[in-house]
């Protein structure tokens, strides 16, 4: 291949103590691109591009890791990439897997799934080549893991523009077998070594007559709300979130064959979700010539692109139903265009508006949204979640638009409070959401379900770099930072203790209004002074060790809280810190804020200041 093509380094860190190092397995599923640019896979470079299957001892991986300072000279569990899209399966046992396991039937051995779609092509701005990587439960759990983007020197993760690091609780797979069904666990003698997700085994799950049933009646009056969303540009949500003008919605496909007019297109849609017992009470023959006969219960979508025109989606309630519908986002569907003159079928989920459409009623479905009649405002002064002043074009979560929902969903996932906006905290009946996604996103940032990829900015589980020599990562603030590595963590490391100085180097009198400590296994609180008067600095505070990741957020205000001055500290692991302050408020421009991390004796000693500007 022509071109320029440059190695992103992986590292594998292995916390974990259940299983010794030779029971444990790398097998890479996937295309690997022979580039013309050397790869390896530990000390051993790349010559079998042809095998969709490749497994190692994790002992195969050892080789020193070129300019990561980070490392010294000390050999770590490495490959190095720069064409390659697939899986990454790491396994537990006295041997590899063989395959790719089928979730449904998954086996003993218990495994992690990391997703790497690395591609090294140096172009230039503004296209440059784009890689990602994610950690997956969408076919289910055994193990606790972790990724990392970090840096070649210090080993921290990197400010970006999602989720880094993207970890999961130390006991994860417990936490799942206790809130999920018993016939989506399995098990190896007395031991739990897996939970099947809903997509992997929906039958072990409840079904979605009883939500269905209930929306027959509301949306008969109250159709649901199935439409695009374009986050306003003009709010005080701080830039690390990463979610103004982001679109929720469709930004177009290539064109397909028979697809209904412009449905390739990018634009915006407005349509409502009516459930009944009858999608064809008129006798339509163009429908029911297509399957949906008089008398068929479902779904039918109705409303406008803003280029195609009008059109409708008919899904029948018995494939919503089956293990491919919403749980496996993948039903077949009827759409229905040209005043319904025009229909056809699909096999499932399309890539073009009428798929984005189907995709985003039944991601809003097992969120828990459907049927919500949670008052926003009010959530959010119970859960603390700051909405920044964003207007909504309903009062309750269930009159939300589903792209308003997910942007929504992911403005609370910025701050730590996803789930305090899913599952049972918007619909008490555990039959109106999925329990496996619902449990995933309490022990983990990882993906839980296909739908998770609705969530955007900050609280997106993809992490993402571009093709640069060296790679580097965009940063919340729009700059470009160097990747060193990309780590990923077997097990969960403790993370080290954070001790906190603050310096008020203004005249003015800063009051605490908000303190939170998210995630930690040691405490759920710690103390900091309620005033840090002006040209003073405060000490002796800060956080205990915890055997989980845990973030620190704490706000002080110059004007009883009309002006909030926060700072979120995200810790992993020995060494991993993200620190991102934010400043809203009328006198937000009038202050600057900075910090001095440095890692001392096994503790992160930070140093905030509050100063205002020249």
């Amino acid at each position: 291949m022509s071109g320029t093509y440059i190695n992103t380094p992986f590292v594998i860190t292995n916390n974990q103590s259940d299983f010794p190092e030779d029971q444990i397995w790398v097998s890479f599923s996937g295309t690997f691109t022979n580039t013309g640019t050397p790869q390896y896979i530990g000390s051993k470079q790349i010559t079998n591009f042809t095998s969709a299957w490749q497994s190692f001892k994790l002992a195969d991986l050892l080789a020193s890791v070129p300019n990561l300072p980070y490392f010294g000279n000390q050999a770590q569990y490495t490959f190095s990439l720069n064409g390659f899209s697939g899986r990454v399966y790491i396994n537990y046992g006295p041997s590899a897997l063989t395959e790719p396991p089928n979730p449904g039937a998954p086996g003993t051995s218990p495994y992690i799934v990391f997703e790497p779609t690395v591609d090294g092509e140096t172009l230039q701005a503004p296209t440059p080549s784009q890689s990602n990587m994610d950690l997956s439960y969408v076919d289910g759990v055994s193990a606790p893991a972790a990724t990392m983007v970090s840096n070649a020197t210090t080993g921290q993760p990197l400010q970006a523009t999602s989720v880094n690091p993207v970890t999961s609780r130390s006991n994860i797979l417990s936490n799942v077998v206790n809130q999920v069904p018993s016939g989506a666990v399995v098990s190896n003698g007395t031991k739990n070594v897996r939970v099947m997700s809903s997509a992997a085994a929906p039958s072990a799950y409840h079904d979605w007559t009883s939500l269905m049933t209930t929306l027959q009646k509301s949306t008969a009056t109250n159709p649901l709300n199935v439409c695009s969303y374009t986050s306003p540009t003009n709010t005080k949500i701080p830039a690390s979130y990463a979610l103004s003008d982001a679109l929720f919605g469709f930004s177009g496909a290539p064109a397909i064959s028979g697809q209904a007019p412009n449905f390739d297109t990018a634009q915006n849609y407005n349509t409502q979700a009516t459930f009944t017992t009858n999608l064809n009470p008129d006798n339509n023959s163009i429908l029911a010539g297509v399957g949906i006969t008089n008398g068929t219960p479902g779904v039918e979508i109705s409303g406008t692109g803003s280029v195609t025109g009008a059109f409708s989606i008919y899904i029948k309630e018995t494939d919503l139903n089956a293990g491919t519908g919403i749980y496996g986002n993948n039903p077949p569907y009827v759409v229905a265009y040209n005043e319904t003159k025009d229909a056809y079928n699909t096999d499932g989920i399309v890539n073009d508006l009428g798929g984005r459409v189907v995709g985003d009623l039944m991601a809003g479905m097992v969120f828990g949204w459907s049927a919500s009649s949670v008052n926003i405002e009010k959530h959010a002064l119970k859960t603390e979640t700051n909405l920044y002043g964003t207007p909504f074009s309903s009062t309750t979560v269930g009159g939300l638009m589903t792209g308003e929902l997910f942007f929504l969903l992911s403005l609370a996932g910025a701050q730590g409070k996803l789930t305090d906006w899913i599952g049972s905290e918007l619909d008490s009946d555990s039959d109106d959401y999925d329990p496996y996604l619902y449990a995933i996103a309490q022990n983990s940032d990882a993906y839980g379900s296909g739908f998770t990829d609705r969530l955007q900015g900050y609280s997106n589980p993809d992490t993402y770099w571009y093709t640069a020599n060296p790679p580097v990562i965009p940063g919340g603030g729009g700059n470009y930072e160097t990747v060193g590595f990309v780590n990923l963590i077997l097990g969960e490391p403790t993370t080290i203790p954070l001790a906190i100085l603050l310096t008020n180097n203004s005249q003015k009198q800063l009051t605490l209004t908000n303190k939170q400590l998210i995630g930690s296994s040691t405490t759920s609180s710690f103390d900091l002074p309620p005033e840090l008067a002006g040209g003073s600095t405060a000490g002796g505070y800060g956080a205990p060790a915890s055997k989980t990741p845990y973030q620190a957020i704490w706000t002080y205000s110059p004007d009883n809280g009309q002006t909030e001055l926060s700072f979120q500290c995200a810790l992993i692991g020995p060494n991993g810190i993200t620190i991102i302050p934010s400043k809203t408020g009328p006198q937000a421009d009038q202050w600057e804020l900075s910090e001095e991390p440095t890692l001392e004796g096994g503790v992160w000693v930070v140093r905030f200041y509050y100063s205002e500007s020249t």
